[in-house]
């Protein structure tokens, strides 16, 4: 049970990546600042629910945790995120006015110098389905995934 969770969760995490990828380079739909900060949080989950399920006992928690917190990162960037989009606060400076994020850590350079072009604003909402941003589907989809991490971490491991 533990290792299926574990392995779940990364292929919903993959298939999430594999979409963001799909949007960006087959349907024109350029990443902003959070949304690339989304990606590494999301990267973060699926290497630790990989190696969570691959591995046992102690290491496994510890990897285990680590799914989680990346999970629970996603959850708090796209939470964020869809703020930013729906006007509810403002967004880091780089990416659409008034806040900021840390600046030893600027997805914006990183994405500009990577594609020679500015990244999208992250205040605008570019793609929706339902009403529904793709940053409001991550928050769901995170919570998804840090549930399977979480349930598996609690069941007992199989003997």
């Amino acid at each position: 049970m533990q290792s299926r969770a574990f392995f779940l969760a990364a292929a919903i995490g993959f298939s999430t990546f594999v979409a963001a990828l799909a949007f960006q380079y087959l349907g024109g739909l350029h990443p902003c600042q959070l949304c690339i900060s989304q990606r590494w949080a999301l990267g973060v989950g699926i290497a630790g629910a990989v190696l969570a399920g691959l591995t046992n006992g102690t290491t496994r928690i510890l990897f285990g945790v680590l799914a989680v917190i990346g999970f629970l990162a996603e959850i708090g960037l796209a939470f964020y995120h869809s703020g930013v989009e729906r006007h509810w606060w403002q967004g880091p400076q780089s990416c659409s006015g008034g806040g900021s994020l840390p600046t030893a850590f600027d997805p914006a350079t990183i994405s500009e110098s990577a594609s020679g072009r500015a990244p999208a604003a992250c205040n605008e909402i570019p793609w929706d389905l339902f009403g529904l941003s793709m940053a409001n589907y991550n928050v769901v989809i995170a919570a998804v995934m840090a549930m399977l991490c979480v349930t598996a971490l609690r069941s007992k491991p199989a003997v």
